[in-house]
This record gives C-alpha cells, sequence and structure tokens, in this order.
C-alpha cells in the first residue's frame, strides 16, 4: 500500500533499525561514524551501515543519513567524500544537513542524492523554506517551536516535503542551535557532542548578584522540557500537510524506538482510514507512551502555543517503574521477530518441463529455471509439499505468499532439496535486483578524481569548485571597496539599549563608524533621535534583525513599513536566521543584508553559499579557532571582538515559567555553581536570550586582525552592559575618542576585568 505520509523513526544501532521496521516504520535516520549530531550513539561502521541501507532497501523502506554537524574546512575538502561515497554509491535515500557549505559540497559532488535540511538549520517559515529548495533541497524539518498555522505555510511551498518531530525530548534551545554546553565545557552540540546542561537545576533572579529569587521554580529545572507527544494531534499535522513524521530517539534503546514507532503506526493508519470521525486516542497507548519514557509527564509542544510553563520539566523527573509485561510484548513482537516484505511466487512445476519460479515485489519480477520434471514412478510429490518448502524464506527478509496462478502437477515427482535449491535461486536474483536499482553508477567526481591524483581528498586548486571561486572572487571585490576607502576594518557596535547607545554615539572616536540597533531597542517613537544623534556623531547606523524571524512576526513587517526605520534598514540588516536573512533581501532588495555569527560559516562552501544567495558579509563562527578560523578564510568577513555570547535563544520565557510574566528586561539564571547568567527577556518578539555568564573579549588580540586587513568589521556586542560597562569596553579596545566627554550620567566601572577568549585558542570537540 502507498501512504501519503511517511514515519520516521531513530536508527542509533542496527538493533533499533531492526526493531523500528518491525513496529511499522516506513523510514529510519541514523548516523554513521562521523559527522551526526549524536557522536555517542552506537553508530554503525562503514560496512554495518551499508547492510543497513540494504536491508531497508530489501524490506521496501528507507535509510536517511545525519550529516547534520558543522564542519571545519579540513573536514569537509579531506573527510566528507571518502565518509559519504560508499553510502552514496549504495543508494542511500537521502542526507540530513544543517551546514550551508555541506549543502553546496554534497549538491555539486553527489548528483542526485535527496538533501533534507536539518531542525539546527532553524528555518522558520515558507521565505526560508524556498530558499533551501533553491539550493537544491527537497525536504525541510522545521524549528521544533512552529505552530500548526506556520507549519501549514511551510507545507504550502510546492515540491517540498516537510518533516516534523512528532516524539521524543525537545531542547530548550530553538531548534537544538545551543552554545551552553559548548561554552562550558567544549563539547559542542554543533558538532554532535551536547553535555546536556540545560538537564540541571538552575534559579532565575531577578539581580545580577542571584540574591533574589522569582517564586514559582519549585525544584529548578527550568531550562529543561517535556517530552514532546503529538498523539492526539496527528490528524492536524496530516491536514496541515506534513509528509514526514520524526520520532526522536537515537540515544535510545530499541525497545523505546520499537514501542513510540508501534503506537504511532497505529494512530497514523487509523486516521488514513476512518478520518476525524473513527480518530480516538486508547489511554492505555498514553500511558504505553509514557512508560517508556518520559520527563515529568508529556506536552504537545508548540503547536498550538507560543510557550507555556506547563511544558517545562520544573521538578526532578521522577523514576518510574519498568511496564514488564509491555516491554515483554515489545521484545517478542518487534524485537524477537523481524520484519519481512511481502512477496508473491507463482510456480509452475509440469512433467516433461523445467520446473519455474517466478518472484514479485513491487516492480520488481525475476524468474528461475530448474531441472526437468519427471513422472512420478511410485509416490508423486504433493504440490501442498511444494508450496510449503517454496513459503520457507530462512533468513531473506521476505515473507512469500505463493499465488493462485500457480501451476503444480498431481503426476510428478520432484525432490525437496530441488524445490529448495530452486527457491533459494529466485530469492537471490530477487535481492539482486532490488539492490540493482538503488546502485549508483554515475562518473567519478572531481573529488574522487583528486584523491587518485594525490593520495588524499583535499581538492587541489585546479579541482576546486568554480562557483567556489567565483563567489570567493566576488566577496574579495565586495571587502576591497571598503578597502580603497580605508585599508583598515572598521569597528562596530551592536546596541540594546539607551544607556549602551549614549555610551557608544557619544564618546567613540570616528574609528568605530557602524552601530547595529537591536530591533527591540529602535522604535517609532525613538528613531527620529536614533538617525539626529548619528548624523551629528558621524555614524552610519543600520539594523539588527530578531534573532528568530518567524511568519508571525508582524511587528517586523510594521517596523519596515516606518520610512524612517526603512532608511536606517537600506543602509544595511544583520540577519540571525534563514527566515530574517530571506525577507530582508525580498523587503529591500538594494539594501545589504549581512550574515551575523548564527548563520555559519564554518568554511569556504559556506560562505560561498551565503554569497550566492545574496549576503553582503558574514561573521566568523564562535566555535572556530584560530586555525580554524583561517583555514575558512577572513577576507571580507566580521569577527566579533567583544561581548556577551548568546548561549540560547528560546521560545520559552524565564519569567513566564516561573513567577509569570511580568516583562522584566532581564533576569538572571543561577547554575549551581553560582555562575550568573544574563538573560534578556525580549517581549516585543517573544523570546530570550541566555547570555554566557564573561563577555568574549578580543582586546589583547584584534589590533594584530586589524592590521593584518583582511577582516571586514570588527564587532562589539553589547547586551546587558550598563553605560560603565560599556565605556569601559570601548575604552580596552582604544575607541574613546578623548576629546569626547563621557556620556553624561556614566557610573565608575570596576577596575577588574574578567573576560573569556571563548573558543580563540581551545576550539570545540
Amino acid at each position: 500500500m502507498m501512504r501519503s505520509t511517511e514515519l520516521l523513526a531513530p536508527a542509533g544501532s542496527i538493533d533499533a533499525m531492526k526493531a523500528a521496521f518491525s513496529a511499522g516504520a516506513d523510514a529510519v535516520y541514523a548516523g554513521g561514524t562521523r559527522f551526526g549530531a549524536r557522536a555517542y550513539a552506537e553508530n554503525p561502521d562503514t560496512a554495518q551501515m551499508v547492510e543497513a541501507i540494504d536491508y531497508a532497501h530489501l524490506l521496501g523502506k528507507k535509510l536517511y543519513l545525519t550529516v547534520n554537524t558543522l564542519l571545519t574546512q579540513r573536514e569537509l575538502t579531506r573527510e566528507l567524500n571518502a565518509f559519504l561515497r560508499p553510502y552514496y554509491e549504495h543508494g542511500l535515500d537521502g542526507v540530513i544537513v544543517q551546514d550551508p557549505g555541506v549543502l553546496r559540497y554534497l549538491r555539486e559532488h553527489f548528483p542526485g542524492l535527496s538533501l533534507h535540511i536539518s531542525t539546527q538549520a532553524g528555518i522558520t517559515g515558507a521565505a526560508g523554506t524556498r530558499a533551501m529548495q533553491s539550493l537544491g533541497a527537497s525536504r525541510v524539518v522545521p524549528a521544533r517551536e512552529m505552530s500548526l498555522d506556520e507549519i501549514r505555510k511551510i507545507c504550502a511551498v510546492p515540491g517540498m516535503e516537510v518533516e516534523c518531530f512528532i516524539h521524543g525530548a525537545l531542547c530548550y534551545c530553538y531548534s537544538g542551535a545551543c552554545l551552553m554546553s559548548s561554552l562550558l565545557g567544549g563539547r559542542s552540540g554543533n558538532r554532535g557532542r551536547c553535555a546536556q546542561p540545560c538537564r540541571l537545576a538552575y534559579r532565575v533572579c531577578e539581580d545580577p548578584q542571584g540574591r533574589k529569587e522569582l517564586a514559582g521554580q519549585q525544584d529548578g529545572y527550568v531550562l529543561s522540557p517535556k517530552d514532546l507527544c503529538t498523539i492526539d494531534l496527528l490528524p492536524d499535522y496530516v491536514d496541515a500537510g506534513v509528509y514526514s513524521y520524526k520520532i526522536e530517539g537515537r540515544m535510545k534503546k530499541p525497545e523505546y524506538v520499537a514501542g513510540v514507532t508501534a503506537i504511532y503506526r497505529k494512530y497514523l493508519d487509523l486516521y488514513a482510514e476512518g478520518g476525524r470521525e473513527a480518530y480516538r486516542v486508547d489511554p492505555e497507548d498514553r500511558k504505553r507512551l509514557a512508560d517508556l519514557f518520559s520527563r515529568s509527564g508529556f506536552t504537545d509542544g508548540y503547536a498550538n502555543r507560543h510557550n507555556d510553563r506547563s511544558m517545562i520539566t520544573l521538578q526532578a523527573p521522577p523514576l518510574r517503574a519498568e511496564n514488564e509485561p509491555w516491554m515483554a510484548y515489545i521484545r517478542e513482537h518487534f524485537i524477537k521477530e523481524q520484519a519481512k516484505r511481502p512477496i508473491e511466487i507463482t510456480a509452475l512445476f509440469a512433467v516433461g518441463k523445467p520446473a519455474v519460479l517466478t518472484a514479485r515485489a513491487g516492480d520488481e519480477e525475476v524468474t528461475a529455471c530448474g531441472a526437468v520434471c519427471e513422472p512420478a514412478q511410485k509416490t508423486p510429490t504433493l504440490a501442498a509439499r511444494i508450496i510449503e518448502n517454496i513459503k520457507k524464506a530462512g533468513e531473506y527478509p521476505f515473507a512469500i505468499s505463493v499465488s493462485e496462478t500457480s501451476e503444480i502437477g498431481s503426476d510428478l515427482f520432484y525432490p525437496m532439496g530441488a524445490v529448495n535449491e530452486l527457491r533459494r535461486q529466485v530469492l537471490e536474483k530477487l535481492e539482486e535486483a532490488i539492490l540493482s536499482r538503488y546502485l549508483k553508477a554515475e562518473p567519478e567526481d572531481r573529488a574522487t578524481k583528486a584523491q587518485q591524483k594525490s593520495g588524499s581528498l583535499l581538492l587541489h586548486e585546479g579541482d576546486r569548485d568554480p562557483a567556489l571561486k567565483d563567489a570567493e572572487a566576488g566577496e574579495t571585490r565586495a571587502s576591497m571597496k571598503e578597502h580603497e576607502k580605508n585599508r583598515l576594518p572598521q569597528y562596530a557596535a551592536v546596541v540594546s539599549t539607551k544607556e549602551q547607545w549614549d555610551a557608544v554615539i557619544q564618546s567613540t572616536s570616528d574609528v568605530l563608524s557602524v552601530v547595529y540597533v537591536e530591533p527591540f531597542f529602535i522604535t517609532p517613537q525613538n528613531v527620529e533621535e536614533l538617525l539626529t544623534d548619528a548624523a551629528a556623531y558621524h555614524k552610519e547606523l543600520r539594523m539588527a534583525l530578531p534573532h528568530m524571524m518567524r511568519e508571525d512576526l508582524r511587528f517586523v513587517d510594521a517596523l519596515w513599513k516606518n520610512e524612517k526605520i526603512a532608511r536606517i534598514c537600506r543602509n544595511g540588516m544583520l540577519a540571525r536566521n534563514v527566515e530574517g536573512f530571506v525577507r530582508a533581501r525580498e523587503a529591500f532588495p538594494d539594501a545589504p543584508v549581512y550574515a551575523d555569527h548564527s548563520l555559519y560559516t564554518f568554511q569556504k562552501e559556506a560562505r560561498a553559499e551565503l554569497a550566492a544567495m545574496g549576503c553582503a558579509g558574514d561573521t566568523v563562527p564562535l566555535e572556530l579557532n584560530e586555525a580554524q578560523m583561517k583555514d575558512r578564510g577572513l577576507r571580507g568577513s566580521a569577527w566579533m571582538v567583544y561581548g556577551r555570547v548568546p548561549m540560547m535563544v528560546s521560545a520559552n520565557c524565564l519569567q513566564k515559567s516561573t513567577h509569570g510574566c511580568r516583562k522584566l528586561p532581564v533576569v538572571y539564571l543561577k547554575d549551581r555553581k553560582g555562575m550568573i547568567f544574563p538573560t534578556r527577556c525580549v517581549c516585543t518578539f517573544c523570546y530570550n536570550i541566555i547570555y554566557n555568564s564573561l563577555p568574549v573579549s578580543m582586546h589583547e588580540e584584534h589590533e594584530r586582525y586589524r592590521k593584518e586587513g583582511e577582516l571586514s568589521e570588527l564587532r562589539l556586542y553589547f547586551s546587558v552592559e550598563d553605560s560603565a560597562q560599556t565605556y569601559a569596553a570601548l575604552q580596552r579596545f582604544g575607541l574613546t575618542d578623548t576629546a569626547k566627554k563621557q556620556p553624561s550620567g556614566l557610573k565608575k566601572t570596576d577596575t577588574g576585568y574578567a573576560f573569556t577568549r571563548g573558543h580563540f585558542k581551545r576550539g570545540v570537540l
């Protein structure tokens, strides 16, 4: 039966994959030994993965590979091709990617491979979806924070499949694009090694010293969402147009995978057969799902709400006793019994003619011929016995039925050993026919040729992607326009408050020539003052876009319609996610749009991909060390030289999850060690930004990089600093003008200066 939906299950191990198929999954997603977002799962090696791909195909199922981490320049050019090519040649059904450079590389070097955009790419609307389609993607997995209305609009993009998570763990951060584990412990979620610091207890406080806690926190698990369960919402997702229904859990045991898959298979089929009138969820099935695993119960996620206290664990997760009868059932029916593909065999046994078996599976049909059937001398071979032996599939993943059109004579003799051999031959032929459809016989690509020439997969200059070289040339030309005016890169500041604005505008020299204003700071009421100040102090004013631009952020459109704010946007905009980038380009086609560090450009290929989309300039990612920065290339890029790194951007709100929505602009998260993490509550767009406890500060390195002249911009980000802290940071970078007076109301700053260099020296795992 052809299904209009796909049930997609996790396969963190070979056993979990087989259990998923036994329980009714149409497809599984798995990670190999490299480049997957679950580096600590029991990921299969190359031989096992090839075997798994064959296994899926023999069952008429699909296997998608996760290559959804961010790759460094060396990993992309030296390792990715060799890692992926055996799977590609064996008919891998698709690859899930986050990194725009990986997307570009796969499109160029693995023709015909289906490219799926990972939820970690943070796609939040139809504009971003269309952009991914234009880059060769055939499927998108939107951010998990999307509402049903937003998902419906994404599904309306013609020709794109949409895949949504329906069950399993939720990240507190938008789509898992989190730097918390990376910054606190050096284990990057973007590299598949998240240590899950969000699952620990924290206190939410009103003051930066962490003394006054907000009420209502209970045990303090304020960053730990409950597990997602959408069993009641499946009809809504189907009606919205979602194609693939994804279960999270590549770190989970086969019992979990099989149990969850079986229940969702039951209800997807129930809705397909009987519609809404027949759709009723058995309370016992809800209990079975909870018995498999849940953090303090379930949440149905963001489908019908933007955020809610009920979505968060808050209390320490209770220990649940294992439902042994349910586990025993799973082991007996989905783990011990493995999936079989129904096939039909037609048998022709007639005296004086060779025995013939014809096997059919879908569109495949093969025939095997045996010895001539002899007339029976004594006891004839019974037709029932021949049929019984034909049905014995043995180790083959087939459930065999014998066609009613079979013809088996009643007066013949045919040895059972010969019947078994004929069955083996036809099944082998069927396997070969099924698998041969998937095999790639493509001409070797440039990367493979380079490997043959040099013994490695590093592309030679002559073998490099021409589009990449063109994009780099364009990028260089764009950056040189600025360099012609001033051979050294400019300094820029991002400001969030009036205090920061005054400190930056009134005290800095002309070396700091650009100021980006956060969208929650600029308003129709203060824009005239900002424009006047910028003109008086010779600063170019640009617009920073929301960290998460979404379909429902109508306030942004209202800002853009204000002519004075639109004038600022035409100077330039700083985009933080794909949706914001694309919508800014559409709203202001002639305005330069720059990519912030959250639009990841780990390598030259990622930079080229953004440049091809019309990006006026990118920003060096925050997780690269110094050597990796230089590997990717710095010409034309901006670099964050100061600022608190936004570790998480979340749809959920720390205030709303604890005391209730009080619209405090900043609250403070305190961990078990007493570290304080300032959190800006952006009520205008209803999201939180959790910052690192210390700012990154490159005041000892920035001058060296400025003199090298490759960077286009050295950028300072001001988030929760007061006027004194802002001025002090500017002083350390030599950006204050002694001829100008200090801003009014300036407080005396601390003499000490605690800071971090982030990943500049250490990098990440």
